[in-house]
């Protein structure tokens, strides 16, 4: 049989073996944004329950862009975490997802379709478009600065790739991890000098982080040194506000936590776990701090039921 899909995107999850059974999970509409502690406490909850897809917790930590699914639509949303109030900030018919805040807090990157936009935060003006492509194209990161634009392209024949975006200058992409590993997830340190990101380099996905320098002329990227940082399987890596500690998401779907040390050199810690679950793929962020990690979760239970379905094909056929 086939493994079975997460689920965790607008779609359920089902798999179906050779001898006509099938098994599918129906999708979650009923997810709710969890405030956890380091030791896994849940501090409250925010905003309503919707179908989420995705977060991105502004760089204050007073508000949350959120890709939300309705229907057949998935829009960005912000919401104001002191008043606990949702505000609608794309209005597309494309698939507006992915939201990535600019280091001041002032705009959102963001996809539409297969193209990447950016739009003032506070919703005036219309977006503009940062990068038009064939292929889909999903914005991972903003150096500090605000300088460069990490994001990936999605390559049906080459695989995942990630890319490099320079916001100034003549703004041509230059590729930064392209070697057909199926990279993903790269995130900048506070200081803008490494990238982490997971690869199935060695078979499975597990956390590393390169140096990040560009060249004089900013046309080419300077690869450097390179670290593995989880072991066992990792994914989707976060930084703390000052770059002294990275976390991600473990095979188990616990989140850990890594020391990390860069003077006189780049040195990571033992990955500790920390006391809390993020069971919905990449849907979660912590606060510049790191005592405070926003989940989404599906309300009131881990995971939908399971249904199985016998001779399956037969009814294609009716």
């Amino acid at each position: 049989m086939s493994d079975l899909g997460a689920g965790t995107g607008g779609y359920g999850g089902f798999s179906a073996s050779d001898n006509d059974v099938l098994v599918f999970r129906p999708r979650l509409d009923d997810r709710q944004l969890t405030w956890y502690g380091r030791e896994g406490k849940v501090l409250g909850t925010a905003g309503d329950t919707a179908n989420y897809q995705g977060l991105a917790l502004s760089p204050d930590g007073m508000r949350v862009a959120l890709s939300r699914t309705s229907g057949r639509a998935t829009n960005i949303w912000l919401l104001n975490l002191a008043q606990d109030t949702s505000t609608r900030f794309t209005f597309g018919s494309a698939t507006d997802a992915d939201p990535l805040w600019s280091p001041d807090g002032t705009r959102i990157i963001f996809r539409s379709g297969n193209d990447l936009y950016q739009k003032l935060a506070s919703g005036a003006n219309d977006a503009e478009l940062l990068l038009k492509a064939g292929s889909p194209q999903f914005p991972l990161s903003l150096s500090r600065d605000g300088r460069f634009l990490l994001f990936e392209v999605a390559d049906p024949k080459a695989g995942n790739g990630v890319w490099l975006l320079p916001l100034k200058g003549d703004k041509k992409p230059v590729p930064f991890l392209l070697d057909k590993s199926g990279e993903d997830d790269a995130r900048f340190s506070p200081d803008g000098h490494w990238v982490a990101y997971d690869s199935n380099e060695s078979g499975q996905l597990e956390i590393y982080v390169r140096s990040f320098a560009m060249n004089a002329d900013g046309t080419a990227v300077k690869h450097g040194g390179k670290w593995q940082i989880s072991n066992g399987g990792g994914l989707t890596p976060r930084w703390r506000g000052d770059g002294r500690e990275l976390y991600y998401r473990a095979r188990d779907r616990r989140v850990m936590a890594v020391a990390i040390a860069t003077e006189p050199e780049f040195r990571p810690g033992k990955p500790e776990p920390l006391g809390f679950f993020a069971s919905l793929g990449d849907m979660w962020d912590c606060t510049a701090d790191g005592r405070r990690f926003l989940v989404v979760t599906a309300k009131g239970k881990d995971q939908a039921p399971f249904t199985v379905v016998l001779n399956w094909q037969a009814a294609l056929k009716k």
